[in-house]
């Protein structure tokens, strides 16, 4: 199973910037809220999906470094954090949805484990 999902990157990726364009935590919190009212207006203004709460998206260079990763209890997001983003807001924003990541296995991920069965069991 870690193949599979580990080989999901892409589509597991634009989960979590949906995610984040929205303002959500994987629990669906809130990230958290802007100090600044004016850079408040600012990012609601390049992303009114979050309605005025932290996206952590601005230049979405951090976002496009994301990547999933196989952690002691399950999988997390990893990625360059190079504005410390994890020390601001808690490693919880590296986690999977796991609504979200619970549609992936039924969508996809069961079908993938199937095929690869099929493909052991008929020697291929």
């Amino acid at each position: 199973m870690d193949k599979i999902v580990l080989s999901d990157q892409k589509p597991l990726q634009s989960l979590k910037i949906n995610e984040w364009e929205q303002g959500l935590r994987p629990d669906g919190s809130k990230i958290g809220i802007y100090k600044d009212a004016e850079y408040a207006i600012f990012k609601d203004h390049i992303n009114p999906r979050a309605g005025g709460y932290v996206d952590l998206l601005l230049s979405r260079n951090t976002a496009k470094s994301l990547f999933v990763t196989k952690a002691q209890q399950g999988y997390i997001f990893n990625m360059n954090d190079q504005h410390g983003l994890v020390r601001k807001y808690g490693l919880e924003i590296l986690g999977l949805n796991q609504e979200s990541f619970n549609k992936r296995q039924a969508d996809v991920y069961q079908y993938a484990l199937l095929y690869s069965l099929r493909k052991i069991i008929n020697g291929a």
